[in-house]
């Protein structure tokens, strides 16, 4: 084992660095809660350099960057439970009525599809695995469809 002596100038470098990093890595995401995937990506070159700023290296790593959606009952439809981190920008939408979770595409869908190259089946049956562990939705079908304008805005 080699012994590296270092500086306070050079712990003070590291130490800003890591800071640096850290902050970089909270405004993104913050911008992909209040503006999307897209608009992230858009700041740093694509979807492949936000992956590699985020440090996100697997499927399960991007969806747990939603695991802190905010939950709440639509108040037009009762039996709708809508996930999202701001009013009329749902990320998911679960109708209870009939078990289908659908699932905002340009966020969540296409980006396991096509950065992960995943199939639609897999998709499906990931976001099952996520949906029960972090939302305790089991038995539910994710729907990779577009929301429909109904869906985003209620």
């Amino acid at each position: 084992m080699k012994i590296i002596k270092l500086t306070e100038s050079d712990l003070t470098n590291i130490v800003k660095r890591v800071i640096k990093e850290n902050s970089t890595k909270d405004y993104l995401i913050d911008i992909i809660k209040e503006d999307g995937v897209e608009s992230a990506s858009r700041l740093v070159g694509g979807t492949k350099n936000l992956m590699k700023i985020l440090k996100i290296e697997s499927p399960m790593d991007y969806l747990n960057l939603f695991n802190d959606l905010n939950v709440v009952r639509s108040k037009e439809e009762s039996d709708w439970i809508l996930y999202r981190y701001k009013p009329k920008h749902n990320i998911m939408v679960y109708e209870q009525k009939n078990g289908d979770v659908y699932v905002n595409y340009d966020d969540i869908w296409s980006i396991l599809k096509n950065d992960f190259g995943f199939e639609h089946s897999d998709v499906r049956e990931l976001m099952k695995v996520w949906l029960g562990e972090v939302y305790n939705l089991r038995g539910v079908r994710p729907r990779g469809n577009q929301l429909g304008r109904r869906h985003l805005v209620v």
